[in-house]
């Protein structure tokens, strides 16, 4: 993430309703330091805790109930997905931050129950932004790793062949939808809207459209639908569209 002191734009101010309370979990004190400045300036967030280890934010969150808990993916430890479920369990959304790929441990933790996960590069706006919209009950995942976490969260198939085999599976009813929604000229904006999701996972589910289609963008995946509609297929094209 940047440093603490840049700036961050207006179009991450005010929201109307009561603050979303935050709670910080991290065993870095500068960088719970930088979280705590960045989102404390933000008008609609209040940190409410910190804590520098899983069990203290555990205790924490028993007593300030906070909104979302933002907790450090790296050096947690084992504990760290039973620290997921016990929020999730309490109604605390939990928002992960970490450099972590789409290994593993990251797939575990958003199996156990986290609903966003932002890279430690990504700039104080995108954080406010997964933050608020976790606390709205979306799900937010970094760019850099949506596509494969998807494609390990959805239960996809691998084959001896690696991803390209894979890539060329069905795809889930959703990634249908949202395939049909792009073959229709609707904007990412447009999509989540419909679907009532965040713009993050629409570009997700197209991220793994192109992987399991073999193609290369959102124009080649609005051909491939054209292509393949008609009576009884899984596209779900508007006829006055298709």
């Amino acid at each position: 993430m940047t440093g603490p002191d840049d700036a961050v734009p207006d179009s991450a101010g005010s929201s109307a309703g009561p603050p979303v309370r935050v709670l910080i979990c991290d065993d870095h004190e500068v960088l719970r330091h930088g979280l705590r400045t960045v989102l404390r300036r933000i008008p609609g967030l209040s940190v409410v805790a910190e804590a520098d280890c899983v069990r203290e934010a555990l205790s924490l969150a028993g007593m300030v109930r906070p909104d979302v808990t933002l907790v450090g993916l790296d050096g947690q430890g084992p504990l760290l997905q039973d620290l997921v479920r016990e929020l999730t369990g309490m109604g605390i959304r939990v928002v992960l931050l970490g450099e972590a790929g789409a290994g593993s441990d990251l797939v575990d933790v958003l199996r156990a129950g986290a609903r966003g996960y932002v890279h430690t590069t990504a700039s104080p706006q995108r954080l406010v932004e997964c933050v608020r919209a976790v606390a709205r009950g979306e799900t937010v995942l970094d760019a850099s790793v949506t596509g494969e976490l998807l494609h390990r969260l959805d239960g996809a198939p691998r084959t001896a062949g690696g991803d390209r085999a894979a890539a060329h599976g069905p795809l889930t009813a959703r990634q249908q939808a949202v395939a049909g929604l792009v073959a229709e000229g609707l904007t990412n904006a447009e999509i989540a809207a419909r679907l009532e999701v965040s713009k993050a996972t629409v570009k997700g589910h197209i991220t793994v459209a192109l992987r399991r289609l073999g193609l290369r963008d959102r124009t080649q995946l609005a051909i491939h639908v054209h292509r393949s509609a008609g009576p009884g297929s899984e596209w779900g094209l508007s006829p006055a569209r298709s």
